[in-house]
């Protein structure tokens, strides 16, 4: 089966998958790197921790009764809790957002000129999508492997990968969500804003709950990042079953991209 659509859309982001892979390397390159001085001074930054408030330690993945600068708690909270999903998700959201933007600005007659469907067109679509931000969290993996590995950072390899996994799940949800509005709307904007609003307020929601916030904690089974427990896969060094709520949620949210973009009048002038 013929995939030209979705060779394009790689092909015209050859440059940005470059850009994006070189920066999530350094990220967590360096972020890793600093391993060691936190670890010589963990009682003492220990200390200044437990004097937060718990909720603003769960923002920064820093709850749950974890040490922050044991090995799994310190590669939770400074690279898969928080900054590394946001990394992949913005590069998702950005690029499903694309996929809005060309009906917006009318450029869908060349690639509706092609004899393949509507439903076909987004599909391919979305399949570089789900392409580029694979290969973006692979090179987080590897880069996390490297790098810890370099500054005796004891954390089991199987651990990394099934947490590479679900970041990855975790961001085909979120963009997942992007492509059904742009689908549903043909708006860059609106497919983009509404993301982003979901990935934020779910994290909050997550967070606020695990810091034992009422309101916050009945609300918690719908936010998606609840369903991204990385730290007991972390410590566990298998997956937990709850990411498979991740994937159905993309695949929901795909399947109603392709129903929406066929029963839809597209601006494709």
């Amino acid at each position: 089966m013929s995939t030209v659509v979705a060779r394009r859309a790689l092909a015209d982001r050859r440059r940005w998958l470059v850009g994006w892979s070189v920066g999530i390397a350094a990220f967590v390159a360096v972020n890793i790197a600093f391993w060691p001085s936190f670890r010589d001074q963990s009682d003492e930054l220990n200390e200044m921790i437990e004097r937060m408030p718990e909720s603003i330690r769960a923002l920064f993945g820093m709850g749950e009764g974890v040490d922050p600068f044991s090995p799994v708690g310190y590669l939770s909270s400074q690279v898969y809790t928080f900054a590394l999903p946001m990394l992949l998700m913005i590069a998702g959201i950005g690029a499903v957002g694309a996929v809005a933007g060309d009906e917006e600005h009318g450029l869908l007659e060349t690639t509706y000129a092609l004899p393949i469907s509507r439903h076909r067109v987004l599909l391919e679509r979305w399949l570089a999508v789900v392409v580029l931000t694979t290969v973006l969290s692979v090179v987080g993996l590897v880069t996390t492997v490297i790098t810890a590995r370099a500054v005796d950072l004891e954390v089991s390899t199987a651990s990394m990968v099934w947490a590479s996994l679900a970041v990855t799940v975790l961001t085909w949800a979120i963009a997942g969500l992007g492509l059904a509005v742009g689908a549903a709307t043909g708006r860059r904007g609106v497919a983009m804003t509404v993301a982003t609003v979901v990935a934020v307020v779910s994290y909050l929601i997550t967070s606020l709950a695990d810091a034992g916030i009422g309101v916050f904690e009945t609300l918690e089974p719908l936010s998606v990042f609840t369903h991204y427990d990385v730290l007991a896969t972390l410590a566990r060094g298998t997956p937990d079953w709850s990411v498979l709520l991740l994937a159905l949620v993309a695949t929901v949210a795909t399947g109603a991209a392709l129903w929406l973009v066929d029963h839809r009048d597209l601006r494709a002038a």
